[in-house]
Parts: C-alpha cells; sequence; structure tokens
C-alpha cells in the first residue's frame, strides 16, 4: 500500500511540474518536502516526459530514425540521449 504522505508529495510535485516550475529548489521552497524526494520524483517525471515525447514524434512520423529522435530530444529537453537509448526504449514497447 502506498504510504498517503508519500502520494501527496508526489502529486505536490506533479503540480508544480505541471505549472511551469521545474527547479527543485524552488519546489523545496514553496513546499518543505525534502530536497532529495524532491530531486527523485522530477526525475521520474522527466523520463516520462522524454518517452512520451520519443512515441508522440514516432507517431507524428513513423519513418524517423533514432538518430533524428535523439537530436530532436536533446534540442528540446537539452539533455545528452545516444539513439542507442532511443532504440532500447522503442524496443520494449
Amino acid at each position: 500500500m502506498v504510504n498517503a504522505r508519500l502520494e501527496a508529495q508526489r502529486q505536490t510535485i506533479r503540480h508544480y511540474w505541471l505549472n511551469g516550475i521545474k527547479s527543485a529548489k524552488e519546489i523545496q521552497k514553496k513546499t518543505s518536502i525534502l530536497l532529495h524526494t524532491i530531486e527523485r520524483n522530477l526525475k521520474k517525471l522527466r523520463e516520462t516526459a522524454i518517452s512520451w515525447a520519443i512515441g508522440q514524434y514516432v507517431h507524428k512520423n513513423t519513418a524517423v530514425s533514432t538518430c533524428q529522435l535523439a537530436t530532436k530530444i536533446e534540442d528540446t529537453y537539452d539533455i545528452s540521449i545516444s539513439y542507442m537509448s532511443i532504440w532500447r526504449n522503442m524496443k520494449k514497447k
């Protein structure tokens, strides 16, 4: 069973994330939730967002290559990701 307090914290962090506050320190100042907890939850949200983005790009253009997807994600999310990581992610689905 999920702890109700942890679930409330997840929902609060997600609320701030969806409203454009992406900084763990800024969320921590507003909520007094432990910084480590916020960082862990933000990491999960980013991974979910990237996975969702890959699916959307492929849905819009089924002929897109993994190299093109990697470039698009690097530009959009400002992270470094290899085309092989994208390929593995797509292979799972």
